[in-house]
């Protein structure tokens, strides 16, 4: 009869035994383990390397011009600023030229506004203060005088709808306005109004004859709706200059400016003045510099880190030794030694010669009084050397940290190595099983034998107790 606890019948401890002995048989699970981990901790480097490169990547990127722009345009940037800032502001393009303006603004654009009529010439004379008749209402935006509308909108109106209905079709047709329903002495009243402010903003409605107005036509007592708020441009002069525009922002009377007014003049003042001023700014070019070499001394300092080998504690970097790590400190090391393409023969060939230079830990290090006095100097040569090293820097980061770089399929390499551990675990700890279940079977059959002697072994002993002695 087998016995039920292993070691009951020998007074083994059978579970000890074979824990010790599968502790053993496990060693070349654990040496897996040990491996995976190894891998898991790569990944993890070569995501820290990853983002040291995208950084990189990054920075050498905001060095590169559009498509259609030139390096000189990039970095010729202006700064505008406004003694007043309470008046107007304003920004720059790189066609804006230096220099300082007096800005008096005489008159702020205006939003167009309608409200329907009252009385006899209310809309609302349907039962319950309705609209008695509906169809298609014709919303539009126009210049005065106009006759090719910049926005036109159709909106369906029921029959007998309400001003609330009315309020509710326009808001939800977005077609340059807003609409809302005041409840007055006079009665309910649908007010229109332009969402922007400017000339361009009159409001003219047809389709419908109990909501129709036309902004050109000259007013009657009888009219659906009536002007609450004319439409209006912008004016103001510069240098006392007189111009108008469309809006409260104005791109047409300085080349390369934008112009917002936020102030107008309160009766009787007739305007309200203040300064424009347009100055030169390379700071872009030297700041996009300045990134630049953070970002590579970033990455160095990164990429030394996994790969550095520490000879008192030989404790190694994730990536000591690791090719794809070589790879991408050769790469950035390359760009750094080579003369870009596109300066060949130019005064500024390579970043020593405008203040950036190597040190001998492998970083890069600015001298900001060279570097301003080359962009000073020559804005165009600097511009156009730091505009190719960027590319050729972005050129070389794409090919390590794009979808197809060198990293994303080293990472998919460890992730197969992984995966191929992982089914290799599943056999060892499959055929691990079976040993543990026969070292059992085996214990359980050794207790069983025990047991037995031992109790032929107290049988005998008995037997032979009760023997008569003779003497």
């Amino acid at each position: 009869m087998a016995l039920s606890s292993p070691g009951l019948g020998s007074n083994l401890d059978v579970n000890s035994i074979i824990s010790q002995l599968m502790s053993l048989e496990q060693r070349p699970l654990t040496a897996l383990s040990q491996k995976e981990a190894s891998y898991q901790a790569k990944i993890s480097a070569l995501g820290s390397l990853q983002g040291s490169i995208s950084a990189l990547q990054t920075a050498a990127g905001n060095l590169v011009p559009a498509t259609g722009t030139t390096a000189t345009e990039k970095f010729s940037l202006f700064k505008t600023s406004v003694g007043d800032t309470t008046i107007a502001g304003a920004s720059a393009t790189a066609s804006a030229v230096a220099g300082t303006y007096t800005l008096e603004v005489n008159q702020l654009a205006k939003q167009h506004s309608v409200a329907s009529g009252t009385g006899a010439a209310t809309p609302f004379s349907g039962t319950g203060d309705t609209l008695p008749l509906g169809g298609t209402l014709t919303l539009s935006l126009d210049s005065a005088g106009g006759s090719s509308p910049h926005t036109s909108t159709d909106i369906t109106i029921a029959n007998g709808a309400t001003p609330e209905n009315i309020r509710d079709a326009i808001n939800g047709a977005n077609a340059g306005v807003s609409a809302l329903v005041i409840n007055g002495v006079a009665g309910k009243q649908l007010v229109v109004t332009s969402n922007d402010a400017g000339s361009n903003q009159f409001i003219k409605l047809s389709g419908i004859a109990g909501l129709a107005y036309d902004p050109d036509a000259a007013p009657a007592p009888s009219d659906a709706f009536v002007p609450s708020q004319a439409a209006q441009g912008s004016a103001f002069k510069l240098n006392g200059i007189a111009v108008e525009g469309v809006s409260n922002s104005v791109t047409t009377a300085i080349d390369g400016i934008t112009l917002t007014l936020l102030k107008g003049p309160d009766a009787p003042a007739t305007a309200l003045s203040t300064t424009l001023t347009i100055r030169k700014d390379n700071a872009s070019l030297s700041t996009g510099v300045n990134a630049l070499v953070k970002a590579f001394n970033d990455f160095s300092s990164t990429a030394s880190g996994l790969g550095t080998y520490n000879a008192a504690t030989k404790q190694a970097g994730a990536l000591n030794g690791d090719s794809t790590l070589r790879t991408a400190q050769n790469s950035f090391r390359s760009v750094l030694g080579n003369i870009p393409a596109a300066v060949a023969g130019s005064s500024f060939q390579r970043l020593s010669d405008i203040g950036v230079s190597l040190q001998k830990d492998g970083s890069l290090s600015v001298d900001s009084a060279k570097l301003g006095a080359a962009i000073s100097d020559d804005l165009a040569g600097v511009a156009n050397l730091v505009a190719a090293v960027g590319s050729a820097f972005k050129d070389a980061a794409d090919g390590l940290v794009g979808s197809s770089g060198l990293i994303a399929a080293r990472r998919e390499g460890i992730n197969a190595s992984i995966a191929s551990l992982g089914k290799q675990s599943e056999v060892i700890n499959d055929r691990l099983a079976g040993i543990e279940a026969r070292y059992r079977k085996q214990f359980t059959a050794l207790d069983t034998l025990i047991s037995g002697m031992t109790s032929t072994s107290t049988f005998l002993a008995q037997q032979l107790a009760i023997l008569p002695t003779y003497s």
